[in-house]
């Protein structure tokens, strides 16, 4: 079965900062090919969502490494959909993230 992704206000804003930063220290190609990762991740998410570990049993949480710098934390809402909750960046304080 097919899950719909939805994207939160969070979700797109974190993404949108996380190209900012590919954009200003690493270039176009680096964007592209992030942009292509992501897609390849949602696609595994949208079809197999319980193949990521959960990070959060009580409010159904689960994350998905992008890459090594970035994590992707969605919830399964119900048996049609999937919120994007963030792009989380290993690099930020983990007591920031508030989910």
């Amino acid at each position: 079965m097919k899950y719909h992704i939805r994207w939160t206000i969070e979700a797109e804003k974190t993404f949108s900062q996380n190209l900012d930063y590919l954009q200003q220290d690493w270039g176009n190609q680096t964007i592209k090919d992030f942009i292509l990762r992501v897609e390849d991740v949602l696609k595994i998410v949208e079809e197999r969502p319980q193949n990521y570990p959960i990070y959060n049993s009580v409010s159904g949480i689960y994350k998905c490494i992008v890459n090594k710098r970035i994590i992707l934390f969605f919830k399964v809402v119900d048996d049609q959909n999937i919120d994007l909750l963030t792009f989380w960046n290993t690099y930020q304080n983990p007591s920031k993230l508030k989910l």
